[in-house]
């Protein structure tokens, strides 16, 4: 498994910061957190290898001091280090550090070099023209590819691409002998394509600040699993960071990290969706609060309250956190800083499985539920020759481990054979109906106004 570290200290607002980068098959990291926290600063850490003065540049005098320090280990590179250097008010490095190209780090706006090349491929209009005119030009087949997925969409099949001075530049061509040049695309097609220059230009990491820039919805959707062949086709890994829930939706597990800061206390760490769409942006606005372990169990006690008819009096809210460990996180979280609501107004619920485990490392005031059975997934997975023996068993290899096999099998009825997941939650409820009727109760009692005496 590759995993590149970096560590930071004294730089703007980081006295430390030390984090492994672990990357997940996809070889893509995506980095998020609340504006401030120094997303920028590591992006900036990373383009130290180029431009030892990009934090003088971008971040003004202030941003170092004499304690200021960055420390790498990138994946098939000894360990290097940049020092402040009084003389130049800069971070030096006398290590061997990466060769040129080997490491990219593309910087927001206005210092990220896809700003810079609008004038760069303006000032080579002249010799665009010259390669239209002498049909010195080929089809663009591979970008069209990238951008025909990312959008979904068919309308890049005219695409043209041209080598000048030792680049490659790409445009379309119109009718009555005009062309569009691609710095005249559209602002989230030309960011597009600056980001399969970094990706195909043989470097083994590429970091991007801000990748979502100027995408539209379909796009942000797509982006994450059109990169992934691509990556794997160049040998490359990216870190980028990003903003978009409906991109960081897309990622896979252990491709998302959370940078927090608590006090002076500055961390980025792996995290699931769940919590990070609940930590970054939170759903203010609602009465209750429900916080599950995982998607399965939300949709659980959203079927009860239908199945049992009961109207909630309080507007709630229902989130799949993602695994135990985030879930304890986060309504610890709740306690001291309230991203939700006070903690009577919150409920956390679990799986019989890990309830005893939470009930004993959580001390805090929030109520901790029970789901009817251990495991949702495994319920069905355990006792599916008794209440699905109409379905045929997989064809695929099943873990030895339960646990994993139990989430592939629930993907293999509700995908696969496209088996309605309420059809499943009415199994649970079927084979095991006071206990499930008890928690639908407790449910209910949450989310009226009986609980508020």
């Amino acid at each position: 498994m590759v995993t590149d570290k970096i560590v930071i200290r004294n730089i703007k607002n980081i006295k430390h910061l030390e984090v492994d980068f672990i990357y997940p098959e996809s070889q893509i990291i995506v980095v998020t957190g609340r504006n401030g926290v120094g997303k920028t600063t590591i992006i900036k850490a990373f383009k130290l290898i180029k431009d030892p003065n990009i934090f003088g540049k971008s971040s003004g005098d202030q941003a170092l001091n004499s304690e200021s320090s960055v420390d790498m280990k990138i994946d098939g590179h000894p360990e290097f280090s940049f020092s402040y250097n009084k003389r130049f008010s800069a971070l030096d490095s006398r290590d061997k550090i990466p060769l040129d190209g080997e490491i990219l780090s593309e910087l927001p706006i206005p210092f990220g070099d896809r700003f810079s090349r609008f004038s760069v491929i303006a000032s080579l209009d002249s010799e665009l023209r010259v390669k239209i005119g002498s049909s010195d030009y080929e089809k663009a087949s591979e970008l069209i590819d990238f951008l025909s997925q990312v959008y979904s969409s068919t309308r890049f099949e005219g695409l043209k691409q041209a080598k000048i001075k030792g680049g490659v530049y790409y445009f379309s061509l119109k009718e009555y002998d005009f062309y569009l040049r691609e710095d005249h695309f559209s602002s989230g097609e030309y960011f597009l394509i600056q980001l399969y220059r970094l990706i195909t230009s043989g470097a083994r990491l590429v970091l991007i600040d801000e990748v979502d820039i100027a995408l539209d919805a379909v796009a942000q959707v797509n982006l994450y699993n059109t990169l992934k062949p691509i990556l794997q086709e160049y040998g490359a890994r990216l870190i980028v960071v990003s903003h978009s829930l409906a991109f960081m939706d897309t990622v896979d597990e252990g491709g998302l990290y959370y940078l927090d800061r608590n006090n002076d206390i500055v961390s980025l760490d792996q995290k699931s969706f769940g919590y990070i769409k609940s930590n970054l942006y939170g759903f203010k606005g609602f009465d209750r609060y429900i916080l599950t372990e995982d998607s399965v169990l939300e949709g659980f006690i959203e079927f009860l309250i239908k199945m049992y008819a009961f109207t909630p009096y309080y507007q709630h809210k229902t989130i799949g956190v993602g695994g135990f460990t985030q879930l304890q996180l986060i309504i610890e979280k709740n306690d001291t800083d309230k991203i939700f609501s006070a903690s009577c107004d919150v409920l956390a619920v679990v799986d019989g499985d890990v309830h005893a485990e939470l009930d004993q490392s959580y001390n805090g005031p929030t109520k901790i539920f029970c789901s009817p059975v251990e495991d949702l997934e495994l319920y069905i997975y355990k006792n599916r020759d008794r209440i699905l023996d109409t379905i045929p068993l997989p064809t695929y290899p099943e873990s030895s481990k339960d646990k994993k096999a139990s989430k592939a099998y629930w993907k293999y009825l509700t995908h696969d054979n496209e088996i309605p997941i309420n059809n499943l939650y009415s199994l649970i409820v079927k084979n095991n109906e006071e206990k499930s009727r008890e928690f639908a109760l407790k449910i209910q009692k949450f989310l009226t106004i009986q609980a508020a005496s």
